[in-house]
């Protein structure tokens, strides 16, 4: 029932956002510098937020298990690239394989795994993250551009969510000292972070209510739709409950696996003069999809980890 709550909760501020795309609100420019906000200020301050706490073994070996499972995926996600995409056109190879490659974990997954798990649910989706933000700015890029970006280094170290968790790193340090931050700077980073959720179900809102149907329904979108949300999430979730890893890392990596194309597919598509519009097709119907798929998965792992 709680986690039907927290969809629901999820839901209406989509709804909202949808609403406010309706009424041009939250127009495409209106929405791109919205987005620069939160992820320039208020994904950062909900992941400093979410490093309040002591270190502690604990928390180590579940950051560690988190990183190393993000890692796998992405070892995981080039075979699948390169098993299923063969033979696809090569206009829409592309955007396909950074589709896999890259979700919108950054965007919507970790203000999910936020509402669904939690402070430590934020902590581990900063971490599982990592390894995905280095290579869509080096690997990625180079599906489009066929080479890679010389400047990819310099772009992930100074990414304002990266720089959060070297921060958070030091303010978890000082709590485990027995220190802390001033209040009123800490009332003010958890304020500013609480915003993350309904911000970023506010733009997928508004992303959906520009979609028109025909959009959704293409054949090729759907398949891969399929492949993103249900068959990628359920093939991992199995591999992981058989493995020695703790319950909480698992569900947390088995949500954010389950999140939509990132929308930077349809960016790079249109910089380097790939399928675009093929591209924006892959966003806008998994993200639309992501409403459905995304809860029944939560709904999945909480009973197959209870078993």
């Amino acid at each position: 029932m709680e986690m039907i709550a927290i969809q629901i909760e999820i839901f209406i501020m989509t709804a909202v956002g949808f609403f406010l795309g309706l009424r041009k609100t939250l127009d495409a420019m209106t929405r791109a510098h919205l987005v620069d906000v939160i992820m320039a200020v208020v994904l950062p301050a909900s992941v400093i937020s979410s490093f309040e706490m002591e270190l502690t073994p604990q928390t180590l070996k579940m950051t560690f298990s988190v990183l190393m499972i993000s890692c796998a995926l992405q070892v995981f996600y080039a075979i699948w690239n390169h098993v299923f995409f063969r033979k696809t056109a090569e206009g829409h190879r592309a955007c396909l394989k950074y589709g896999i490659m890259v979700s919108n974990a950054g965007l919507i997954g970790m203000p999910v795994a936020q509402a669904y798990f939690g402070a430590q649910g934020l902590l581990c989706a900063s971490i599982f993250l990592l390894p995905q933000r280095v290579l869509m700015f080096t690997y990625g890029v180079s599906m489009f551009a066929g080479t890679k970006d010389r400047h990819a280094v310099r772009r992930v170290l100074t990414h304002p969510c990266v720089l959060s968790i070297f921060i958070g790193f030091a303010v978890m340090a000082l709590y485990s000292a027995g220190y802390s931050l001033p209040s009123p700077v800490v009332g003010a980073i958890d304020k500013i972070g609480g915003c993350s959720t309904a911000l970023s179900m506010f733009v997928v809102g508004a992303i959906i209510s520009e979609c028109p149907l025909r959009e959704v329904l293409d054949r090729e979108a759907l398949i891969y739709s399929f492949e993103r949300l249900i068959a990628i999430p359920v093939i991992v979730a199995l591999v992981l409950h058989a493995l020695p890893v703790d319950a909480f890392s698992s569900e947390v990596c088995v949500l954010l696996s389950a999140m939509p194309a990132a929308s930077t597919t349809a960016m790079l598509a249109e910089k380097y003069h790939a399928d675009s519009r093929f591209a924006s097709k892959l966003v806008m119907t998994s993200t639309v999809l992501s409403l459905i798929t995304v809860p029944a998965v939560g709904m999945a792992i909480r009973a197959l980890w209870a078993l």
